[in-house]
């Protein structure tokens, strides 16, 4: 088993160009997909445009090092359906928007909707499944997905807010080195 954990650490046997178009810069690997193939940025953004939430790695400098699709220059559209894009986006209050997920606490670009008969905000988030963390001018949000996790954990092992918290944000960063955002406007 320990050679093929290495293994996985690594770049492996497989194919050094992109699994996707065969372009000979593939240094990106998924961490939530199935497949271990690389892909060059452009086939990533691509294949993610769905899942803006998995977590990528990047080979650099002889291993692979965490990145975010958000630092490639994802955008996630709402009020639109996917893939379309919005002639009049509004960016998150300072382009920063927090999402809580299972997978960890993912920081993304985010769009709103600003046509005239736009949603509120809110409403445009609550319709991706997420529920905001307030109302009004909302920076963060947890997956619906998450908020049932931690409602089984509760009633199962009576887990506490406090403790799935951390859980969670381990799961993005189990350094402790990198300090995990959520911002809360009480």
């Amino acid at each position: 088993y320990l050679d093929e954990f290495i293994r996985l650490e690594g770049r492996g046997d497989t194919c050094h160009s992109c699994h996707n178009c065969g372009d000979s810069n593939a240094v990106f690997r998924c961490e939530d997909c199935f497949s271990v193939a690389l892909y060059c940025q452009s086939c990533v953004m691509n294949l993610h445009q769905n899942m803006p939430l998995h977590r990528l790695k990047r080979w650099y400098e002889g291993y692979f090092h965490p990145t975010t699709l958000k630092q490639l220059g994802l955008r996630i559209q709402l009020g639109h359906g996917a893939g379309q894009r919005c002639r009049k986006p509004k960016p998150a209050f300072d382009d920063d928007f927090t999402v809580i997920d299972v997978h960890g606490i993912h920081d993304i670009a985010l769009d709103f909707c600003n046509c005239e008969y736009a949603s509120s905000h809110y409403k445009q988030i609550l319709r991706a499944r997420w529920f905001p963390a307030t109302s009004t001018d909302p920076r963060t949000a947890a997956m619906f997905t998450v908020l049932e996790h931690f409602h089984l954990l509760l009633f199962e092992s009576k887990v506490s807010t406090f403790e799935f918290y951390h859980c969670v944000a381990r799961r993005s960063d189990n350094t402790g080195v990198k300090s995990i955002k959520v911002t809360c406007t009480l």
